[in-house]
């Protein structure tokens, strides 16, 4: 990271804040789909459906949600209990099987299906996702846990899940690689991009009008910015990582940088970067059309003048 490159970004990327329209990229983003509801245990269920199942091109991913949404109703969080309980609802199976009766790139049927029951069972056990997630943080947090912040619940919680997605999946030993993609590890060196946004669409307040901020067991200054392609590539470009790889190391430095323009929500700028790339706003690489008029170019590589 560059010292004098990050002091010189700060006002640029604030001004780039302040401009940017973000209910116009709302439709553009999967967190239209928990927009879609009212009731917090629905906004929490179908925001890590959205969050899991957000890679590849929005255009691929767009209708298979959206399948989902009408299959699992106006009340999906208590569908899904209903086709989890001891005497499990046909109707509500029946729904589950519809909404995930698809692939989606190396995704089978079974794989969705044993996300939706697994999720579902955590509300049984827990009465809610946040609820859930608060039972997995650590009572007395070790100096390194304490250091690595929320990566530490937030693997747990996620473990948990996977195990109970596990336990209704027909062949779980087949399919672990797939079930360990929709609740990952964060002990190892992947950014969790989708997951660490699910956490932002929960606890940042909803000031822009893309975050809800219904989660209080996670505080916004504790966020870790999401890191994917576009973020990490745009992010090394304008000085605030030490590489373009979307990996947890960069995803952690990133946030550090971040930190330094705000402390109580470093992800607050996340959104308005990432649609950035995903507009095409920012192409990776110099190209007059679009980089003669970004407002972050004085400090961005690409344009060529630090």
């Amino acid at each position: 990271m560059s010292t004098p490159r990050i002091v010189r970004l700060e006002p640029l990327l604030e001004v780039h804040y302040g401009d940017f329209d973000f209910k116009a990229h709302i439709p553009k983003d999967p967190v239209q789909f928990p927009h879609r509801y009212t009731r917090r245990e629905d906004i929490e269920v179908i925001g890590f459906i959205s969050a899991a199942l957000a890679f590849g091109r929005v255009a691929a991913f767009e209708p298979h949600l959206a399948r989902i949404c009408e299959h699992l109703g106006e009340a999906p969080a208590e569908l899904l209990k209903d086709a989890t309980a001891d005497s499990p609802s046909r109707d509500a199976l029946a729904a589950v099987d519809a909404a995930t009766a698809w692939k989606y790139r190396w995704l089978e049927s079974n794989d969705l299906r044993a996300m939706l029951l697994g999720l579902g069972a955590a509300l049984h056990q827990w009465g809610s996702l946040e609820e859930s997630f608060r039972a997995h943080i650590p009572k007395k947090p070790t100096k390194k846990q304490k250091e690595a912040g929320v990566w530490v619940p937030l693997g747990a919680w996620l473990q948990s899940l996977r195990a109970l997605a596990l336990a209704r999946h027909p062949d779980p030993e087949g399919r672990h690689r797939a079930l360990a993609f929709l609740f990952p590890s964060t002990t190892g060196g992947a950014a969790c991009k989708r997951q660490h946004m699910f956490l932002r669409w929960m606890v940042r307040p909803p000031k822009e009008g893309v975050d809800f901020g219904i989660w209080t067991v996670v505080t916004p200054a504790e966020l870790i910015p999401p890191c994917d392609t576009h973020t990490a590539r745009i992010g090394h470009a304008l000085g605030m990582c030490n590489s373009a790889d979307p990996s947890r190391t960069t995803a952690d430095e990133m946030c550090r940088s971040l930190r330094l323009f705000d402390t109580e929500d470093p992800a607050r700028f996340d959104f308005a970067l990432a649609h950035l790339g995903i507009s095409g706003g920012c192409r990776a690489r110099y190209l007059s059309t679009t980089c003669d008029t970004c407002g972050l170019r004085e400090v961005c590589q690409w344009w060529g003048r630090i």
